[in-house]
């Protein structure tokens, strides 16, 4: 950030608090500092006049805060906060500032080189921080008498280490993970939209909040963020009210709304998008932290785009660690058959020009944590779906729906997120369960066509998700669909093949699909080069690797893609071979010999050559056979009900039998 000082230029990075420090001179008063060359006197005089440049020696005009109130000694928000326009503050800066640099803009008409331009006095920067310091100390003895004095649930409610998290500060530094090609990029800032950021929460760990909050203050351009809009989804937590309304009138562009009964998340963020000022809505989780240099990119993107629904690359904050960390490689969203947001890694080729250039690559699907969409287009092709209820499914919905109607949805690797990946991250009133099982009905009915049928194989398999809409809820679904005549849509087909081709549909008689991962190792098996079939370590819960899948059919055979596994007499090693069309016994069948719905001992009968017929289990196993020696192999063992190793899951079960006959002929 540039500010004109006595004619020089101030250049200011935008870390911490030195965003706030400008933030605190552009709010309401009116300053024109002018330094006196030839004396040592500088005067300060006060002016109604709009901001300004000025040449060397000239008037520089700044918007200055407002006299700061008189406050008690101990500042504690349990004590109402008169309310007044001086009120809203930023957080802490450090009392030893940093020395700045001064450099005038290449080219800047009236500015001399940096070698011509005087020494700014210290005393302007002297003053301007002794002006602001005072409102400082109030905000950080507001956050310690703020967080020690609430009275919340245990950890174990939030499924965080808030313990831990309280005790890290709000402000905290965070590592800088864009690639060398992004922090090198620079933005022409005027020309670019301002954005507002929709934060909705229901009984958020307070820190996690508030760190949410202070990221995004701390490190986004002042003249890109118009304003903060946090949504409570009528939380219940005493300290989540009042004390949270007095805290928040300390900080800048900050303003909390909330709902009178529980809306949940998808409805509280389109109360937030219709309340944004700004032309380009920003929706953050609560328990999400802004990196360095993230917003630019973002509105960046969408003013090049503006059809477009765009993501930041999400890195990771450990749950119990409270660590921000970015993942080694790059991914983009896909989809489970369940509708699930899976991850899925980006092809070298990809990677390598992302993290070369910095441009944006494209994502199938939104990870949902952060998205930033230009707010007339979120309108214009039907924002979320206000009847899906609390959380579930809507970044599959709004990704399947911008694809196939026109836009694209790409991920901005130069802006970098945190997010604290839990389980059940937004709590329920009501059967979770059910709940998200009619979103994600809402979301197969009207985009998957008939490849809806493997939803329904997948979900319906569990008794518990063999939910039905309503006669209301399928009037409402109506609506939707309507939205996907009027946009003139393309038909779910298009998008598996032109978007998402790595993913393949499931052959129909397979009983159990996916990933075959072992429950000991988590490591799963992996096609290697000469055909053999290894382990990979590079699998896990909701994590698709496509080449990955196996399908169980139901006359036993383990196909992959368009072979079969098979293990020769005497060779306990598998490998893949064209399958059988007969005499199945002798090429080996398998069976899950369940211990769960998708999971348990694999076994593998097959008749010799004597014509005996003999049933092993696959295990994982450190291989001594010369092919592969000393590498993690599925083989073939006694069967040993006390082995972990020897249980085995897959990622989907099917039961096309539970699926609608006029979905089955779709």
């Amino acid at each position: 950030m540039r500010i004109r000082v006595a004619g020089q230029t101030l250049i200011l990075r935008p870390t911490t608090w030195t965003i706030t420090f400008i933030v605190m001179f552009m709010m309401l008063t009116i300053y024109v500092i002018t330094d006196r060359r030839g004396g040592s006197e500088t005067t300060i005089t006060r002016r109604s006049a709009p901001l300004a440049g000025a040449g060397p020696g000239g008037a520089v005009l700044f918007k200055a805060v407002a006299p700061i109130r008189e406050f008690h000694e101990h500042i504690d928000v349990n004590r109402p906060v008169e309310p007044d326009d001086g009120a809203r503050r930023p957080p802490d800066m450090k009392a030893n500032a940093p020395k700045r640099h001064f450099q005038a803009p290449a080219g800047a008409e009236g500015h001399k080189s940096r070698e011509e331009a005087p020494p700014l006095d210290e005393n302007v920067i002297q003053m301007a921080m002794d002006a602001v310091r005072p409102r400082m100390s109030v905000i950080k003895r507001a956050q310690k008498s703020y967080l020690s004095s609430q009275k919340r649930p245990s950890d174990s409610h939030y499924n965080i280490n808030v313990t831990l998290s309280d005790a890290i500060s709000l402000d905290r530094s965070i590592k800088d993970t864009r690639p060398a090609s992004c922090q090198a990029k620079s933005y022409h800032r005027a020309k670019l939209p301002r954005a507002s950021v929709v934060i909705p929460f229901y009984n958020e760990a307070l820190s996690m909040l508030l760190r949410t909050v202070h990221s995004v203050l701390n490190r986004s351009p002042d003249d890109l963020l118009n304003e903060i809009i946090l949504v409570d989804d009528c939380s219940t937590h005493e300290h989540l009210l009042a004390q949270l309304d007095r805290y928040l009138a300390l900080l800048p562009k900050v303003r909390i709304i909330r709902n009178s009964a529980r809306e949940g998340l998808i409805v509280s963020r389109m109360r937030g998008c219709a309340l944004a000022k700004g032309p380009v809505v920003i929706f953050l989780d609560a328990h999400t932290e802004a990196n360095d240099g993230w917003l630019e990119p973002l509105v960046d993107e969408i003013q090049r785009h503006p059809e477009s629904v765009i993501q930041p690359f999400v890195d990771g904050i450990d749950a119990q660690s409270i660590e921000y960390s970015s993942p080694p490689s790059l991914y983009k969203g896909s989809f489970s058959w369940d509708l699930r947001y899976t991850w899925l890694r980006v092809t070298d080729q990809e990677a390598a020009r992302a993290i070369e250039t910095g441009y944006p690559f494209f994502s199938p699907t939104l990870v949902g944590c952060a998205i930033a969409v230009d707010k007339s287009y979120f309108l214009k092709i039907g924002q979320f779906d206000p009847d899906m209820k609390i959380w579930g499914g809507e970044n599959i919905e709004l990704a399947f729906r911008t694809w196939m109607c026109g836009g694209r949805v790409v991920t901005v690797i130069c802006s970098r997120v945190g997010h604290v990946f839990k389980n059940f991250p937004y709590k329920f009133d009501g059967d979770r369960e059910s709940i998200v099982q009619k979103n994600l009905i809402r979301v197969a009915e009207t985009w998957m066509d008939g490849v809806r049928k493997y939803f329904y194989a997948s979900t319906r398999t569990y008794e518990f998700k063999r939910v039905e809409l309503t006669a209301e809820e399928n009037r409402s679904l109506q609506a939707r669909k309507d939205i996907r005549k009027r946009l003139k849509c393309h038909n779910f087909e298009w998008y598996m093949y032109n978007i998402i081709p790595e993913v393949s549909v499931p052959p129909m008689d397979a009983v159990y699909y996916g990933e075959l991962m072992n429950l000991k190792s988590h490591a799963c098996f992996e096609i290697l080069d000469d055909y053999y079939v290894g382990m990979t370590y590079y699998c896990f819960e909701h994590k698709l690797i496509p080449k990955n899948n196996f399908a169980l059919m139901r006359n036993g055979l383990m196909r992959y893609q368009d072979k079969c596994v098979k293990f020769d007499e005497h060779v306990p090693i598998l490998r893949l071979a064209e399958c059988p069309t007969e005499n199945l016994e002798k090429f080996g069948t398998w069976s899950l010999l369940n211990r769960g719905h998708t999971w348990g001992q694999l076994q593998v009968s097959m008749i010799g050559g004597d014509g005996k017929k003999s049933t092993m289990c696959i295990m994982q196993v450190t291989n001594v056979m010369p092919a592969h020696s000393r590498e993690q192999m599925p083989e073939l063992a006694a069967c040993d009900a006390k082995n972990e190793f020897q249980l085995w899951a897959f990622s989907y079960k099917f039961s096309f039998d539970q699926v609608p006959r006029e979905i089955m002929s779709a």
